[in-house]
């Protein structure tokens, strides 16, 4: 596992780009299987983060079924979905939580593993992490 985490810093480091990029890169929304793969991504990866002694603590409290329809909507529309995010920005949804480096990590991690359950092609998995890498500034307030 320590390989894994290894491979992701220096994955989430080359991948740090802009948000922006998701304008530049339409196709991903379907590389991802549309509104229906993008639903069965966030799903995996909530029964990881639920599972995961690392950081199901954070979650013990949310709402889940409201958490998974921002998630499918923001993750929608930043991949060049139809869908337009009406949520929080980052910043005010994680404001108190005290999210730390190792919690992100963890999210991204089981992330990464409901991209495997769901054979997402690592191109597009790599592209996704990327338009969501810069948001870690904005969820790790430690």
């Amino acid at each position: 596992m320590k390989s894994v985490r290894t491979l992701l810093a220096g994955a989430l480091a080359a991948l740090s780009i802009n948000v922006a990029m998701a304008a530049d890169n339409p196709g991903l929304y379907d590389q991802l299987g549309g509104k229906p793969g993008i639903t069965k991504i966030i799903d995996g990866m909530l029964m990881h983060v639920l599972e995961d002694q690392r950081i199901k603590t954070v979650f013990a409290n949310a709402n889940i079924p409201h958490l998974k329809m921002m998630l499918v909507e923001q993750v929608c529309a930043e991949t060049g979905g139809p869908c337009i995010y009406t949520g929080e920005s980052m910043r005010e949804a994680h404001k108190g939580m005290n999210i730390n480096s190792a919690q992100f990590n963890a999210l991204v991690e089981d992330l990464q593993m409901s991209f495997a359950d769901n054979n997402v092609p690592i191109g597009a998995g790599n592209k996704l992490l990327a338009i969501l890498a810069p948001m870690k500034k904005d969820v790790d307030h430690k």
